[in-house]
């Protein structure tokens, strides 16, 4: 059985290379992202698009549970999902810092 991969931040970027790359090297491969659509385009890779928002909770368990439910584990776990935010670090309120 293949190890199995999650990245998130899959949708652009270093996570969207990443999960092409593991993909293409033999790992089982989930690529999450907010909008699944983007991430679709990952499949003819061999990269399951999975949806994913870091930031709620609900989400985060729901991804894990389908994850479990289908492939039995997460061995791997590339966290590529970020967030943008400007300004000096002092000035970000602490409900922004925590997102």
């Amino acid at each position: 059985m293949a190890t199995t991969v999650l990245v998130t931040g899959a949708s652009s970027g270093i996570g969207k290379a990443t999960a092409v790359y593991l993909a293409q090297s033999g790992y089982n491969v989930y690529g999450a992202a907010r909008r699944k659509e983007k991430i679709q385009k990952l499949e003819p890779y061999g990269v399951k698009a999975i949806t994913l928002d870091i930031t709620k909770d609900e989400s985060v368990v729901s991804c894990v549970n389908q994850i479990f439910s289908e492939a039995g584990s997460i061995d791997i776990l590339v966290n590529s999902a970020g967030l943008g935010s400007y300004g000096a670090l002092e000035d970000v309120p602490m409900a922004e810092a925590k997102t």
